[in-house]
């Protein structure tokens, strides 16, 4: 990325968080194309709704100035596992209220799609 800035050929980056390695890594391109004023957006990639809630809070960061591609849970899901689901509403997603993000996953519907289990000791 630092050859594309420095050629100047780097107009927009679209972020894939899951692409790039996280939110960790998400933030550190965040970070370095606002330096250059290099602007941003999110690119979901199927994301149940707690990884959507995630790419919808990275994308209210400054720098994220194109319209994010987070969909609503319904889009991809019969029944999301992530509660409660993403929806739209007038056009947006609402982000979290609460510290981290309000959505967690299903318990039941955990327990109902998991097919096995280990436990591992350090």
């Amino acid at each position: 990325m630092q050859a594309a800035i420095r050629l100047k050929s780097c107009q927009v980056v679209n972020i894939k968080m899951a692409r790039v390695g996280g939110l960790t890594a998400s933030r550190a391109i965040q970070a370095l194309c606002a330096q250059h004023d290099i602007p941003c957006w999110v690119g979901g990639m199927l994301e149940t709704a707690v990884g959507g809630a995630i790419c919808a809070e990275l994308a209210t960061l400054p720098n994220f100035t194109y319209a994010g591609d987070i969909f609503p849970s319904s889009y991809f899901y019969d029944d999301d596992l992530g509660k409660p689901e993403l929806a739209v509403a007038g056009g947006a997603i609402a982000t979290s209220r609460v510290p981290g993000i309000a959505q967690a996953p299903d318990p039941d519907l955990l327990e109902q799609w998991t097919v096995e289990r280990a436990s591992f000791r350090a």
